[in-house]
C-alpha cells in the first residue's frame, strides 16, 4: 500500500488511531473498557486494545508515531500521580504539572487528529479535516509542533473517576465560534483547535503551550453532559439488541 503519511509504498500495518495504551484493557473493571458510538447502527463494543485500521499507514510511517505515543503514555498514564491537584476554595480546579516536553505532546495530539481524519474507519467518521489535513500531515513530517496557538490543544481529565471511563467517538464542535475536535482517551479528554483564529480566554490561557506548566483541567463525570449520553446510548442499544433477537 502506499503509506497516507510518507507516501511511500511499503507493507501495511495494523495502526491504532489511538494508541493502544491509552484504552483500558484491565479485567478487573468488568467490561467498561467499552468504546461507545452515537453513530447510526453501530453498538457498545468491548475492544481491550482499542481500534485499529490497516488503510493508514506502513511500518516506516508508523515508527514516525511511535516516539510521540510512548511519550504521551509515560506523561499522561505513567505520571498521573506526578500531577499536582489546584484548587478554588475546597474544589479541584485542575492538575498541573511543571516540566514536560511540547513538543512530543503536541504532535502525538495532531498525529492522533491525523489518524482520525484519514481513517476509514467509521467510528472516526465525524473527523473530517479537509484542507487541514495536508497541513498537519506536513507538521507531522517535518516534526514542528508549531507554537502554541497553532492548532491549540487543550486537556481535561475526570476528578472523580474510580474505575474506566468508556471512551466515545470524537466529534466537531465549536467554543466561541471557533472550531475543535474533541477526542477521548483512557480518562482524558483532548479539545483540538482546527481553525485559523486564536482560541479566546480561558481556553487560551490553559492551553498546551511551550515553558509553560501543563494545565488539566478537572471535570466531574458524575455532573458532566457525557454520563447521560452514556447512559443512553447503552441502553437504547441494549434494547435494539433484544429486539433483534
Amino acid at each position: 500500500m502506499k503509506c497516507k503519511l510518507t507516501g511511500i509504498e511499503g507493507q501495511a500495518v495494523k495502526a491504532h488511531i489511538i494508541p493502544e495504551s491509552f484504552y483500558i484493557n484491565d479485567p478487573d473493571q468488568k467490561g467498561l473498557n467499552k468504546i461507545i458510538t452515537n453513530t447510526e447502527g453501530q453498538y457498545p463494543k468491548r475492544s481491550p486494545v482499542g481500534i485499529y485500521d490497516t488503510s493508514i499507514v506502513t511500518d516506516e510511517g508508523e515508527r514516525i508515531f511511535s516516539p510521540w505515543d510512548d511519550y504521551a503514555a509515560d506523561l499522561l498514564l505513567g505520571k498521573k500521580d506526578k500531577f499536582k491537584k489546584l484548587y478554588n476554595d475546597s474544589e479541584c480546579v485542575a492538575f498541573q504539572i511543571d516540566n514536560y516536553n511540547y513538543e512530543k505532546l503536541k504532535l502525538f495530539f495532531l498525529s492522533v487528529l491525523w489518524r482520525a481524519s484519514v481513517s476509514e474507519h467509521v467510528f472516526f467518521g465525524k473527523v473530517d479535516l479537509g484542507p487541514h489535513e495536508v497541513v498537519i500531515r506536513n507538521a507531522l513530517l517535518r516534526n514542528d509542533a508549531g507554537d502554541s496557538d497553532w492548532y491549540s490543544v487543550n486537556l481535561s481529565t475526570w476528578s472523580d473517576q474510580s474505575e474506566g471511563m468508556m471512551i466515545m467517538d470524537p466529534f466537531k464542535e465549536r467554543y466561541d465560534g471557533i472550531n475543535y475536535y474533541r477526542i477521548y482517551l483512557d480518562g482524558y479528554i483532548a479539545y483540538l483547535k482546527v481553525d485559523k483564529r486564536i482560541a479566546k480566554d480561558p481556553l487560551r490561557s490553559i492551553q498546551l503551550s511551550p515553558n509553560k506548566p501543563l494545565i488539566v483541567v478537572a471535570r466531574e463525570l458524575s455532573k458532566s453532559k457525557e454520563l447521560p449520553i452514556l447512559r443512553k446510548i447503552v441502553i437504547d442499544n441494549h434494547n435494539k439488541t433484544h429486539k433483534k433477537q
